[in-house]
């Protein structure tokens, strides 16, 4: 039973479960036992899921602020069906595999069983028994008509048959005799559906110049009176826990309330009216103070506060997602701390650090514009009382801003549904898709007719979701010519460049046909560029400066007996000019190999040092860049700050590519010895 994807390193280990034979009961109809097989516990030991329950609470296992059970619920009417999906998940759950795969991590698992819900919906609804119903030809042509028949895209049918073949690799182990064969999951999943998958909408850009205008609007016009804002919410607070205090004595002293039941029963809605009539003071005395600093703000009860307390929290979202493309699960660790500002060059850049999960747990930093910084500063001072109050699931979530307090009874929490948050924030202000936004929806996705007609409603408002903050500052930047493919990659933290394109599709076309081309200009752009390239390569070969790079000392070594295409400023500008010649720079090297270059580099620069073309070219500029780099990669691992394996790996081949460049240059520097001691996290 493999369950290192599922515990935390510091997790008790008699707390753990214990294997136990649920097959055996499963086939042997002891289904009394069977329900009493504990699937999870917490940290404590408490017991939090038993298979017989129809939810499985598995928070010790998940650690997320939601999603964190398996739930078989639908088929509380059909016991047969309901026993066998649990054995199945049971499986997943505990990689119980015998052809030693790979563990998957509990919301793979959840995903699973999520696809694997559509199969025996079908069996639900045709009073089918088991799963082994799919061998027979004629149950599964009558399963491919109920995918068809509902509507499922390609992606969701392809999952579905992925779920299935994990149960078909699991036979041998759960011996349930599917009499399945494996599917072609992609192949069949295109000869059922024609529905390809739907692209992320690309937000219009009058609505995004509109939403992102007035989150900026709200931010900027709250952050002066945060404290404020922060005290009257307190005070606001302690006003009903004054009037229950004054409700609860009162009933002490034998007054009855309508909310008072039989056999002690509480009307929970009207004991609260009761204790918010018994409130010292008058809630709309309390507001009047930042009443009288937001004029524009309706701002006349309790009401009014609470919606604008929403209205801020989620233009702090907008603001700090629109400027930085960062994903869901990434903007959800933002802490106060997470803004900081670097330079380089005499030029400043914002940045928002957090954790990424798509390619292992790291921290990572996002270039972000300023006005995240308001937005931090302004979340961290409303939320600075409740995040003292909540209990985070998973220390990845420690000092979450993004928390929440929906009722003065009821404990703060971190934030969920933020799509319905989002919608809600379009609703109130009233951004009205018209005529030409939906033209324009129409122009910018060609890979998402299907989402437009059924999320894009001339006359509603906007439907906004939380990944269109990502494809659309992805696609804007591609239209406005404001970055390159490879820079929004580094970014948005992807692995493969294709990921980055088809996250700005549409971009370039929108991009092409906005153009208009002066060609005297171009014609001068192009001279200029091809006198500074042919500027750059002749300082290279015809001066004595120090260079670095496995291109750049052989350079060195060939400035005594120059290659022809090098011997002189004109002709090199010729071989420029002709394409012969190409040279790209970053602030860490050069590179002559142009766009032949794998690009590695760009988001791993000590790839560049020893560049495996022999392409690379480092001058003294470039070197200096270097050397920053080893000063503060070396005080942060000195800082006493958890790293883990990993990390501590990735940091020091940067070390040690910067000590390379500096030796070559004779920059004093102190070699880095590591301790190696890293954190598993």
């Amino acid at each position: 039973m493999d369950t290192s994807k599922l515990y935390l390193l510091d997790f008790p280990q008699q707390h753990k479960v214990t294997d136990v034979d649920v097959v055996t009961l499963y086939h042997e109809r002891r289904f009394k036992e069977l329900d009493a097989v504990v699937i999870c516990k917490d940290h404590d030991g408490k017991v939090t899921a038993t298979f017989g329950q129809n939810s499985w609470n598995c928070l010790p296992f998940s650690r997320k602020k939601d999603n964190n059970s398996l739930n078989f619920e639908e088929l509380n009417s059909f016991l047969m069906l309901q026993r066998e999906l649990k054995l199945l998940s049971l499986g997943w759950l505990f990689n119980k595999s015998p052809k030693q795969r790979k563990a998957i991590e509990f919301s793979s698992v959840r995903s699973r069983l999520r696809n694997m819900n559509v199969v025996y919906k079908f069996l639900l609804k045709n009073k089918h028994s088991s799963l082994k119903c799919l061998s027979s030809s004629v149950i599964w042509s009558k399963f491919e008509h109920f995918l068809q028949e509902n509507n499922y895209a390609q992606g969701t049918i392809e999952s579905t048959f992925v779920a299935i073949n994990a149960a078909i690799n699991d036979e041998s182990w759960h011996k349930l005799q599917l009499g399945l064969n494996p599917i072609k999951s992609k192949t069949e999943a295109r000869r059922i559906s024609i529905n390809e998958a739907q692209q992320t909408l690309v937000i219009p850009e009058r609505l995004c110049d509109a939403i992102y205008g007035k989150a900026i609007e709200l931010v900027n016009g709250a952050h002066p009176h945060r404290q404020l804002i922060l005290d009257i919410e307190k005070s606001l607070q302690h006003n009903y826990e004054e009037g229950v205090r004054n409700l609860e004595e009162k009933i002490k002293q034998g007054n009855r309330y309508s909310f008072m039941g039989e056999g002690g029963r509480i009307d929970k809605r009207k004991y609260i009216s009761a204790a918010q009539v018994l409130q010292p003071h008058k809630v709309k005395d309390l507001v009047a103070p930042l009443a009288a600093k937001v004029p524009s703000i309706r701002l006349k009860n309790g009401t009014d506060f609470n919606r604008y307390w929403g209205q801020l929290t989620n233009a702090c979202y907008i603001v700090c997602v629109g400027f930085s493309g960062m994903r869901d699960s990434e903007i959800d660790k933002l802490t106060p701390k997470s803004y900081y500002k670097d330079s380089f060059e005499g030029r400043d850049f914002h940045m928002l650090q957090s954790h990424t999960f798509k390619l292992g747990h790291k921290r990572e930093t996002w270039v972000t514009a300023s006005s995240s910084k308001t937005a931090i500063e302004l979340m961290a001072t409303l939320t600075e009382e409740w995040r003292k109050e909540i209990t985070y699931p998973d220390k990845k979530y420690r000092d979450s801003i993004w928390v929440n307090k929906a009722y003065r009874s009821k404990p703060p929490a971190l934030i969920t549904g933020w799509n319905h948050r989002l919608q809600r924030f379009c609703k109130q202000f009233n951004f009205i898709v018209t005529e030409e936004d939906s033209a324009e929806c129409f122009e910018s996705n060609p890979r998402s007719f299907n989402r437009i007609k059924k999320d894009v409603t001339v006359g509603n408002p906007w439907h906004m979701t939380t990944h269109q903050f990502r494809r659309t500052l992805a696609f804007y930047c591609i239209k406005n010519r404001l970055g390159t493919l490879v820079a929004i990659k580094q970014q948005f933290k992807h692995l493969y460049l294709a990921m980055t394109e088809w996250y700005t599709n549409g971009g370039k076309l929108a991009s092409l046909r906005d153009l208009k081309v002066d060609e005297q200009v171009q014609k001068a752009l192009d001279e200029i560029n091809a006198e500074t390239t042919a500027n750059k390569i002749f300082k290279q070969w015809h001066s004595d400066e120090k260079l670095s790079g496995i291109y750049g000392k052989a350079i060195i070594k060939m400035r005594g007996d120059v290659p022809t295409i090098y011997s002189s400023w004109d002709v090199i500008y010729k071989a420029v000019k002709d394409g012969k010649l190409t040279l790209h720079g970053s602030m860490h090297s050069y590179c002559k190999s142009g766009y032949d270059c794998d690009m590695d580099g760009v988001v791993t620069p000590q790839f560049c040092v020893d560049c495996g073309s022999g392409s690379s070219i480092i001058d003294e500029q470039q070197a200096k860049w270097w050397q920053k780099k080893h000063h503060s990669l070396v005080a942060y691992m000195e800082s006493g700050e958890e790293i883990s394996v990993s990390e501590l790996s990735h940091y020091i081949t940067q070390v040690r590519a910067a000590e390379k460049v500096m030796t070559d240059f004779d920059m004093p520097f102190t070699p880095f010895e590591p301790d190696l001691k890293g954190a598993n996290l």
